[in-house]
């Protein structure tokens, strides 16, 4: 997309206060997938958010970690089912004016597909034969990790985009049927977007909302993800 979710949402919940479309939670986080229009929702409180698992019909997290001073200095956490997968997001109330964003961002997405050499690679820990496949710059980075409740094997891609003036961690976790025929990943992207024309209140939320706080943030997310049986397309 050539907008980051985060940016999406924003617009999505344009005219909603986070009190108007709160109670939509609950009912929201059953649409999982398909071409289905977006089904947004909002946490009013850090009490709601914290802890929430969010279930897909292919996977299921908790919330990132969240925090008081996300509804008192930004405008609180939303999301949205979309394009099959998940979003979810925080951001400065001035989002929606271009170049002042400043927010977190995580993306989940899921696909299901044949156990190939990548994916023995991937477990057999070829990094070379992995980026010989994977379009990624020099200054990229690329590394095995395992995350989630069955210590799943991650494919942990870290890059950047500065037209979006974004930093993004993207981590593809697998898990492979008995046979090792197929496999199902889940993808989470984790997004901090900074402009550099911050309006000037707003500046010293940057030194609280940095790309370090989002990966603490983000490792009970991690941890948690839990991708579930079912190999078919």
């Amino acid at each position: 997309m050539k907008y980051s979710l985060l940016a999406l949402l924003s617009i999505g919940l344009l005219g909603c206060s986070t009190h108007d479309v709160s109670d939509v939670v609950d009912n929201a986080l059953v649409v999982t997938s398909g071409n289905k229009p977006p089904k947004f929702f909002a946490f009013a409180s850090l009490y709601r958010a914290n802890g929430y698992i969010m279930q897909h019909k292919d996977f299921s997290f908790m919330m990132p970690e969240t925090k008081e001073k996300d509804w008192r200095k930004m405008s609180g956490w939303s999301g949205a089912y979309i394009y099959g997968g998940i979003g979810i997001g925080v951001d400065n109330p001035d989002v929606k004016t271009i170049g002042s964003i400043l927010g977190y961002g995580f993306n989940f997405s899921s696909s299901v597909s044949k156990y190939t050499e990548m994916q023995r690679a991937l477990e057999e820990g070829n990094i070379q034969y992995i980026r010989s496949k994977i379009r990624i710059d020099k200054e990229d980075k690329l590394r095995i990790e395992h995350h989630g409740k069955e210590n799943n094997i991650c494919r942990v891609m870290e890059y950047s985009k500065p037209k979006q003036w974004q930093k993004i961690i993207s981590y593809r976790c697998y898990k492979f049927n008995p046979k090792k025929t197929m496999y199902k990943s889940v993808t989470t992207k984790l997004i901090y977007t900074k402009s550099p024309n911050l309006p000037t209140k707003y500046k010293s939320l940057a030194k609280e909302y940095t790309y370090q706080d989002l990966q603490k943030r983000a490792k009970r997310t991690l941890d948690s993800l839990y991708i579930k049986d079912g190999w078919s397309k």
